[in-house]
């Protein structure tokens, strides 16, 4: 009797196990159509939003501020976005809300006839769209125990989905103009938010979040304060100053970034920007799986220190360089150390943060690249009225900083 019981238990868990991989699965390939078709739609409408600024009579520094208003916005609702997603077990909802926002706001400003308008609803969508953020590396390190390879393959689908965007974007604007290319940029964003619902999740002990107190002026919260000790936890010792790191890296990508296609406009041509930015999102599509699983292998702070020395390489080149069949090479380069940065620095938050607060660890990530985003195109702008080159160069600075400080991070 014992004997069948055994048997009969071992089924059943054998059962189980089926199941709990067929749905992991299932879940990755829906979640892999999803995030292609989004960043189909990111590639084709982000380099442009530079260019749609300048058409309307935007200033440098406003082009920089377009990055600012987006980031700072990112920067302040990430972590809120990454808590509620982690007290309710709810990953598909954040993501398609996230989805939803991007895409409503892409296609508005298809209607707006100025550059402040724009303005307004870029910052909207730094609010609203700051929602998938954390629910999305969240899930994707929920999907597989080797965190390396998983942020590698969906780095080089979603790096895949950017390309062909980039592509489509150069032909679209070609034909149509810039108006209609946001207008498909969101309806595209929408498609993307209906398939992500297709997800199944499994119940994680979900936390009410009608239980939850906000700190209020001049009173205590016990719960606040227990709410808050994730974040104090993962900004002290090492992990704090990995952050810091990452805050620096993106304030020199932030600089590049934000005024990087007016200057591809203004030296190369209008054609060359979706290409150029194409060609760095087919390095990062075509290497960032294999990249990850050496992440695996080697250790995540190896890869992170390769990246931060191949962005000081890569912006020094852009800023020297003026023949466009090198700045092509240039920007295959350009893709990879992107690829290995985010491969990089989500596997070593997966790796040393705690389930429980995987969320609020990869909101927090994703909230120190925004905040680094604040800044650096601040910068970015007001050196880019002076020259382009200065700015370029002016990038080794916080890469020399964040890469001395990285040496001192635990392997």
């Amino acid at each position: 009797m014992r004997k069948t019981t055994r048997i009969t238990q071992g089924l059943s868990e054998k059962r189980a196990k089926i199941t709990v991989t067929k749905t992991k699965r299932r879940n990755i390939a829906i979640l892999a159509v999803s995030m292609f078709l989004a960043n189909v739609a990111f590639g084709m409408a982000f380099p442009y939003l530079g260019v749609y600024m300048r058409l309307l009579g935007a200033s440098m520094f406003m082009v920089g501020l377009l990055s600012v208003a987006f980031n700072l916005t990112s920067t302040v609702f990430q972590y809120p976005f990454g808590w509620l997603s982690d007290s309710t077990g709810n990953r598909k909802g954040f993501i398609s809300f996230g989805l939803v926002s991007f895409g409503l706001f892409y296609a508005m400003m298809a209607f707006v006839g100025s550059a402040t308008g724009v303005l307004i609803l870029r910052t909207l969508q730094g609010i609203f769209g700051s929602a998938m953020m954390p629910a999305h590396s969240a899930l994707i390190s929920e999907l597989s125990t080797r965190a390396g390879s998983i942020f590698g393959l969906f780095n080089s689908i979603e790096n895949a989905g950017f390309m062909v965007g980039n592509f489509l974007g150069s032909a679209i604007v070609k034909s149509f103009g810039v108006r209609r290319l946001f207008l498909i940029s969101g309806l595209l964003l929408f498609a993307s938010a209906g398939i992500v619902l297709l997800i199944r999740e499994r119940s994680s002990g979900r936390r009410s979040i009608l239980g939850m107190i906000l700190v209020q002026e001049g009173r205590e919260s016990w719960r606040a304060t227990v709410k808050g000790s994730a974040f104090r936890k993962l900004m002290r010792g090492y992990l704090g100053l990995f952050y810091v790191t990452v805050f620096l890296v993106m304030v020199a990508s932030g600089q590049f970034y934000s005024v990087s296609s007016v200057y591809f406009k203004e030296t190369f041509g209008e054609w060359s920007v979706g290409v150029i930015f194409g060609i760095e999102s087919l390095a990062a599509a075509l290497t960032g799986y294999f990249l990850g699983k050496l992440i695996d292998r080697h250790g995540a702070k190896r890869f992170y220190l390769i990246a931060i020395a191949g962005y000081g390489l890569a912006f020094l080149l852009y800023a020297v360089v003026r023949n466009v069949w090198l700045v092509f090479g240039i920007a295959f380069l350009s893709g990879v150390k992107w690829v290995l940065t985010i491969n990089s620095t989500s596997a070593y938050v997966a790796q040393n943060v705690r389930v429980s607060e995987r969320a609020q660890g990869m909101g927090l990530l994703n909230a120190m690249m925004s905040l680094g985003w604040v800044v650096g195109p601040l910068i970015g702008g007001y050196l880019s009225g002076i020259s382009f080159q200065l700015n370029f160069m002016s990038t080794l600075i916080p890469l020399g900083l964040a890469f001395l400080l990285a040496l001192r991070l635990p392997g």
